[in-house]
């Protein structure tokens, strides 16, 4: 009896946990899938939407939250939101929205989210962008829709790599799905964004999404109404009118998308909202506008061109876009002062394409407008936004950075500091010959000041100078004093490097660096080499005064710095660190400017010092070359030395001048292997196709030159690579601008050939192998040696 009653229990207790485990199975059925976070309205540091999907209304439509990890333990959360559940025809299911209103600043929130019927998610982290951050990092990128033989590789693997750079949020240009109405596409892209978007440190990324022709389920892909692209909105939880919307991301950044897909003519809807937008941020620093179809498009689709005076007149600053399967980032352009030729970034917009995250990829030539591109491979771009500069990456599937940009706010160009005055010249004395010459009444500049990454580079002609006896005490270490602090505020530790043949070292130049100490600074004299990181770590600053390598008459031998100093000293600058660099006066082949200008080329500082020497007869404090000069008092430097000593002028002796230098474009090239060199990256209007042999890494230098009369698109081109290590002959492509070929009075584009600069003879040549292709405002050649390159 006692045995049959014990039989019976246990099968009630089997029977208990078999209808639990179904209970439980079943509400897993029902658990939130397609999880992911977005804005719908203008306060992305206090609120966010969690969105997910369910197969019933009554999974709940619940948020729990808290500031502290509960491990996903419904009970422990402190805070808790409701949201709300909805549907349309097709969908099978319900999508499920729930705002969290009044969050802190900066902050990060563990949450769960679902509900007591059917189950709670598993916890995940999300995290609140603070109010006035000193940079913010984001992502861009689009175009992941099915059609390509790899689908879901190339989309996995470039979601994956993206949330490795930890972006705050992800703007999406648009076409997420093939099929605008196939709600079997809409659920693999929501899950696959809810199980790839967490990035190294657990946080799940937002999204700001931007509708795409793939998003709009009729025939034409042109959007009339909302019920055109009912999935896009269902799915996505949007601000404001949701077709176009506006986000403030921070006080210095202002986001807007729009809607490529419907009309975009000056006067509707859309482009009025915009216009008004648009005049409200006016003042904000940096303003980025996004959509789909780009208004600079060799297929000439879309109507996106219309939006073209808007961003022109408001002096958006990017627009990033999809569509066109590929890279591109084009010139400033600015139609509406010009559509023949780009521009500064302060007076253009730069367009940005990244529509390369896993669809079909595409390809076409290079157009006159492309700063770099097209590239046909999968990619995503990485925003770094600072309150005074932006930098972006492109990044393809491998993890190379395919293009780099950065735009300036403040020192968007080399600025001037000091220059002599106008009784002063520069003449050639030794040497190669100057890019610029100064004559008398031109006001020779002596010093110039640019920033490079996180760090400052000033170069000046002004290595002689600092000897002892060559200066006037109360001027020259008060300068040194204001340099250094514009620099990096607050520095004390120098480096005076004295290394690869320094004559200007601590001993010569002694009693600057004792008025330098009693100043604060503790400044060390170091000879070793090579220049590493490990040896200027310890430094706030380094100074090279002038590196003596190779013929001072020939202006030094770059050849002998290795590559591997100039990197060292890149990355100590781009950390943050200064770089004061000097060359002097060329009297007696004293001037080595080929060795320092391969340091500022290799930072990309957009300075040169040239090979020559300034005098002044009429203007002077001893002889005519202890010149007097004057700080400009408009830059930080020249003020803080006019507030220091009551006065602009400096004496100074054996000078050289120093030069914002032409576009110029730098890269390393690997041995073995083909590649495309693009200039135009720097605004340099050239690429060279490069093929090399097994051993023949190296640099390749690009670089465009002033036109002559009678040429334009002057470029010249260099390498350190031998010549037995290339695969000649080697392709160099000239790009010119519609005003360009205008200004040059040459008749018929269809004649335009190019040439190259004989040395022995003095004299352009022709390049025998040359063409022109007048749709891509393109002339190629392919040549067997390098000079500089011209087109007429």
């Amino acid at each position: 009896m006692f045995r049959k009653k014990f039989l019976i229990l246990g099968l009630v207790l089997v029977f208990v946990f078999a209808l639990s485990v179904l209970i439980i199975d079943s509400k897993e059925l029902d658990l939130p899938k397609g999880l992911h976070l977005t804005w719908n309205k203008d306060k992305v540091s206090s609120t966010m939407v969690v969105t997910w999907k369910t197969t019933t209304s009554e999974a709940g439509n619940t948020v729990l939250y808290d500031t502290e990890s509960k491990r996903g333990d419904p009970a422990l959360y402190s805070y808790s939101t409701e949201g709300v559940a909805h549907t349309i025809e097709g969908l099978e299911g319900y999508i499920h929205d729930v705002e969290l209103k009044g969050l802190s600043p900066g902050t990060t929130y563990y949450f769960v989210c679902g509900g007591e019927a059917s189950g709670y998610s598993e916890e995940r982290k999300l995290r609140t962008i603070p109010e006035n951050p000193d940079h913010i990092r984001f992502v861009v990128g689009g175009d992941w829709r099915k059609g390509s033989i790899d689908f879901p590789w190339g989309r996995d693997e470039i979601s994956k790599l993206m949330a490795t750079y930890d972006p705050y949020f992800v703007i999406h240009t648009g076409d997420f799905v093939n099929k605008a109405f196939r709600v079997s596409e809409w659920d693999d892209c929501c899950e696959h964004m809810q199980e790839t978007w967490i990035d190294t440190q657990g946080y799940t990324i937002p999204i700001i999404p931007i509708i795409g022709n793939h998003e709009v389920g009729t025939k034409d892909e042109f959007e009339l109404s909302k019920e055109d692209a009912r999935f896009y909105y269902e799915y996505f939880n949007l601000p404001e009118i949701e077709s176009w919307y506006s986000l403030a991301i921070t006080p210095y950044l202002h986001f807007i998308a729009l809607d490529s897909e419907t009309y975009t003519n000056s006067d509707s809807e859309q482009y009025i909202w915009a216009d008004k937008i648009l005049k409200m941020v006016e003042d904000t620093t940096w303003k980025i506008v996004g959509f789909h179809r780009p208004a600079f498009d060799p297929r000439g689709e879309g109507k996106s061109e219309y939006f073209l005076p808007l961003l022109d007149q408001h002096h958006v600053d990017i627009v990033v876009n999809g569509d066109v399967h590929l890279y591109e980032r084009l010139q400033p352009m600015n139609p509406a002062v010009s559509r023949g030729r780009y521009f500064p970034f302060e007076e253009g917009t730069v367009h940005v394409v990244a529509g390369g995250w896993g669809a079909p990829l595409y390809m076409h030539y290079p157009l006159w407008w492309d700063a770099c591109g097209p590239i046909s491979t999968y990619h995503f771009t990485v925003f770094d936004v600072y309150p005074d500069v932006l930098y972006m990456k492109a990044i393809d599937i491998n993890g190379n950075v395919i293009d780099e940009l950065a735009i300036r706010k403040e020192l968007a160009e080399p600025e001037t500091i000091i220059r002599c005055r106008e009784t002063a010249n520069a003449d050639d004395i030794s040497g190669p010959a100057p890019l610029i010459s100064f004559g008398v009444g031109d006001s020779p500049p002596i010093m110039s000041i640019s920033k490079v990454g996180s760090g400052t580079v000033v170069a000046a002609g002004l290595a002689w100078n600092c000897v002892n006896e060559g200066w006037r005490a109360n001027e020259y270490e008060i300068l040194f004093d204001k340099v250094f602090q514009e620099m990096v505020p607050g520095s004390k530790d120098v480096l005076w490097y004295e290394g690869y043949g320094v004559v200007y070292n601590t001993t010569e130049c002694s009693k600057l660096l004792s008025a330098l100490t009693e100043l604060g600074y503790s400044v060390v004299g170091d000879k070793t080499e090579p220049i590493t990181m490990n040896l200027l770590e310890p430094y706030d600053i380094l100074v090279i005064p002038q590196l003596r390598l190779g013929s001072g008459y020939e202006g030094g031998d770059p050849t002998l710095l290795p590559w591997s100093d100039v990197e060292a000293i890149k990355s100590f600058v781009e950390d943050g660190g200064g770089l004061l660099i000097m060359d002097a006066h060329d009297y007696g082949g004293n001037n080595w400017c080929r060795v320092q200008n391969k340091i500022l080329e290799g930072l990309s500082a957009g300075m040169a010092l040239q090979s020559d020497g300034v005098y002044d007869w009429a203007d002077n404090w001893q002889q005519g070359w202890y010149p007097l000069a004057d700080v400009d008092p408009m830059t930080n430097i020249g003020r803080a030395y006019v507030n220091e000593t009551g006065k602009t002028e400096i004496g100074l002796f054996e000078l050289s001048t120093v030069i914002a230098s032409p576009p110029l474009y730098l890269e390393k090239v690997a041995g073995g292997a083909r590649t495309i060199v693009d200039g135009r990256k720097m605004k340099a209007d050239a690429r060279v196709i490069i093929e090399t042999k097994e051993n023949g890494s190296g640099f390749v230098r690009i670089q465009r030159a002033p036109d002559t009369p009678t040429e334009f698109v002057v470029v010249d081109v260099s390498t350190d690579i031998p010549s037995e290590f290339i695969e000649w002959p080697m392709t160099i492509e000239i790009y010119y601008t519609d005003d360009a070929f205008i200004a040059s009075e040459i008749k018929k584009e269809e004649l335009l050939q190019m040439y190259y600069w004989d040395l022995e003879q003095g004299m352009w040549c022709l390049c025998p192998e040359s063409g022109v292709n007048v749709n891509r405002n393109c002339v190629s050649a392919k040549v067997y040696h390098l000079s500089k390159f011209a087109l007429k």
